[in-house]
């Protein structure tokens, strides 16, 4: 006569406990740490032993305690900027003349990004000096080598820009904010860039 093991409530729980996924785990160990009822009411409910809400209790102590104790590695430097006065104004062209941005956007990126206040003002006298030294710059260009010139005319604010342009270069001899746009004016700056040596072909 063969006699069937008896199962007992421990090897029960022990069975329910196996089939347990990580996800109902987790939930015992959230239950159990807020101690919303007893521990045997719990691994009663779950079908498990209350040595096993321990150990899940247990675990989600430590994760909780790692999580809150862990320092997060600082991030890599991975250079530093020697930050001047120069680098500043170079700062100030770069965002207003390639991004395009605002004065107040300037202004927003100082303080936001380098911790630094920047006037309206400033920006507006670094751009008029930059401004003035580009006429400079641009007044010594000898033009003899541009031999197809595309001159056009472009409008900011509702006034006239004159613009000249080499074909095969791109390079832009010409920009001019002008109250008008009469061929008087036109035969004003031509006659200057003839100097320069522009003659197109």
């Amino acid at each position: 006569m063969l006699i069937e093991p008896i199962q007992t409530n421990d090897s029960l729980s022990s069975c329910a406990a196996k089939n347990l996924t990580a996800e109902q785990r987790q939930k015992i160990s959230l239950q159990a740490l807020a101690r919303t009822e007893p521990i045997s009411q719990l691994a009663k409910r779950h079908k498990v032993s209350r040595p096993f809400v321990y150990r899940q209790m247990a675990f989600g102590s430590e994760a909780l305690e790692q999580a809150f104790n862990s320092k997060e590695s600082e991030p890599e430097v991975l250079f530093w900027i020697p930050v001047t006065k120069s680098w500043l104004r170079q700062i100030v062209l770069v965002l207003v003349l390639h991004c395009h941005s605002s004065f107040r956007g300037v202004i927003a990126f100082f303080r936001e990004i380098l911790d630094e206040s920047i006037s309206l003002g400033t920006i507006h006298n670094l751009l008029n000096e930059t401004r003035e030294k580009a006429c400079i710059i641009n007044a010594a260009q000898e033009l003899s080598q541009v031999k197809e010139g595309a001159n056009d005319e472009l409008f900011q604010s509702g006034k006239p820009v004159l613009v000249g342009v080499d074909q095969h270069s791109l390079y832009c001899y010409l920009l001019a904010l002008e109250q008008h746009r009469d061929a008087e004016t036109w035969a004003i700056h031509l006659w200057d860039l003839e100097q320069q040596g522009l003659h197109p072909d």
